[in-house]
Formats: C-alpha cells, structure tokens, sequence
C-alpha cells in the first residue's frame, strides 16, 4: 500500500536545522502558554514536539525556519497548531486533503494570500 502523501516517511528524521527550529517553536510556544506548572508545560511541549514533526516528516513540509523566527507573528503559528490538533492524525500521519496551514510549503496544503479589495 502506498502512502496517499508522497512526501518523507516517519524513518527519515528532521536535519539538525529543521530540529533546532522546531525547538525554538515550542519554546515560543510554551512561553505563550497559559500552563503554568510543569506537567502542563510540559503536556504543552510535547503536543507541539508531535504535531510539528510528524506533519513535517510524513504529511506536509512546513517552513520552520519561518515559524521559528521571531519576527513571525506567533498567532499564525498557534493557529496552524491548532488546525494540526483537530485534523492532523498522528498514528498514520493524514490530514484531510484541502486543510490550509499558513506555513505549509506543498502546494496542496498552503493556505491561499488574502486578497486585499482595492
């Protein structure tokens, strides 16, 4: 059987890049949070370690390098993370085809510009 995502297995782990990226995500993540003890940050941390890797790794390759930078308003990261948790399935790495995500670099995934009326 064949993957319907034709893009990285879940054997292929992220560059050391790629995982120093992520690692600034979820710090900016959890700074954000609204846990404050260490289980929920840490609940917290791990949600967003799985959610970000296994959609980089086996469904859509994200700009991480752009989530992760400082500069990027950390409201459109939060609300692709929250569409990973309701759509993304973790066990078998599916996401519903046409769910867009700010910073998704297939095609199929990226959410379209706003168009701004003139």
């Amino acid at each position: 059987m064949t993957s319907t995502h034709p893009n990285r297995s879940i054997a292929n782990p992220l560059t050391v890049d790629e995982g120093k990226a992520v690692l600034r995500i979820i710090h900016r993540v959890v700074a954000v949070s609204k846990a404050k003890d260490t289980a929920g940050r840490n609940k917290v941390y791990d949600l967003t370690n799985e959610l970000l890797r296994v959609c980089h790794s086996r469904t859509c390759t994200l700009d991480l390098a752009a989530m992760a930078s400082s500069d990027t308003d950390l409201a459109l990261v939060l609300e692709d993370l929250t569409t990973l948790r309701h759509k993304l399935n973790c066990k078998t790495g599916f996401m519903p085809h046409g769910t867009r995500l700010n910073f998704a670099t297939n095609m199929a995934f990226a959410k379209k510009p706003a168009q701004v009326a003139a």
